[in-house]
């Protein structure tokens, strides 16, 4: 089989797909080794029936639904490669608005002294390893995650990115976990607890969105997409109980689910944070919302 002859194979099988001309050229370069310039170029180069096998099973997986970036076993984000599979969330571009918001917050915040940022609910650790990438020597960066399935997932990206990460294995939602982001006792029995940015991508789905969903993103973990009835419950427990790790000043940032932003605005609010922002995705959806803690009276 050909080059063009595989490439029109795969188009037949993806037939229907809404993105079955960008899922096609995904599976015709990572499996067959052929990118658009070689389809244009050498139509009729011969290709191994390894390849062709290897290419055309993809396609057929893909079109039972299948996540595309589980097929491949990786995706980009913010510019960087990160692995994911099944167990581990996919890594969105509605995701990246919050990476940005939290980047463009914290280097105005930079003074000289290293930012301190913990991403909570991390998963693949797209949001903790973009920010340490970003941020470089600035920042010490350090990553939640519950899951057993999740967590290989974020210890390799952090890895293959080549940053510096500390990775907790841990629940957000219960208060013991902070017991690790603390210093020592003074000789005033005060805690020194100065994190400058607390960011998170919690599950916020409703019940209603969870019985509704995409095929492919059924194959994605449960317990990384539903956040409660109203989808709310991660947003009002952890800004109750991780502000105490925040200095003054210190931010607060979420992403947001469409026409979430006004309720986790509000528990931002009703927990002390103050100059509450939200920013919106490329789509014009507000897909962020964040706050800072006021300096104590």
């Amino acid at each position: 089989m050909n080059i063009k002859e595989l490439n029109e194979s795969i188009g037949k099988i993806l037939a229907g797909s809404p993105d079955s001309d960008f899922d096609r050229a995904c599976i015709m370069e990572d499996f067959a080794g052929v990118t658009r310039e070689t389809l244009a170029v050498h139509p009729d180069k011969e290709l191994s029936e390894a390849l062709c096998q290897k290419a055309l099973s993809a396609a057929n997986t893909r079109a039972l639904g299948y996540p595309l970036q589980y097929i491949l076993g990786k995706w980009e984000f913010y510019g960087l490669s990160f692995r994911v599979g099944e167990g581990v969330l996919i890594p969105r571009q509605d995701t990246e608005t919050a990476v940005s918001a939290a980047v463009n917050r914290l280097e105005k915040m930079y003074n000289g002294a290293p930012l301190s940022v913990i991403d909570l609910c991390s998963g693949s650790g797209c949001i903790a390893v973009s920010l340490a990438h970003a941020l470089g020597d600035k920042a010490r960066v350090s990553a939640v995650e519950l899951s057993g399935d999740a967590f290989p997932y974020l210890s390799r990206n952090v890895r293959d990115n080549n940053v510096n990460v500390r990775l907790f294995r841990g629940d957000v939602m219960n208060a013991a976990m902070l017991d690790n982001f603390r210093a020592p006792e003074n000789e005033d029995g005060d805690r020194d607890e100065h994190m400058d940015c607390i960011i998170c991508n919690p599950p916020y789905l409703t019940d209603s969105e969870m019985s509704s969903l995409q095929k492919e993103v059924t194959f994605e973990p449960e317990t990384a997409l539903y956040g409660g009835t109203d989808g709310l419950k991660f947003y009002r427990v952890i800004a109750c109980i991780w502000k105490d790790l925040l200095r003054e000043g210190g931010l607060m940032i979420f992403e947001v689910g469409d026409k979430q932003s006004g309720a986790v605005s509000e528990i931002l609010a009703s927990n002390g944070f103050t100059d509450i922002f939200t920013e919106k995705d490329g789509s014009g959806i507000i897909r962020v919302v964040g706050g800072a803690l006021p300096s104590a009276k």
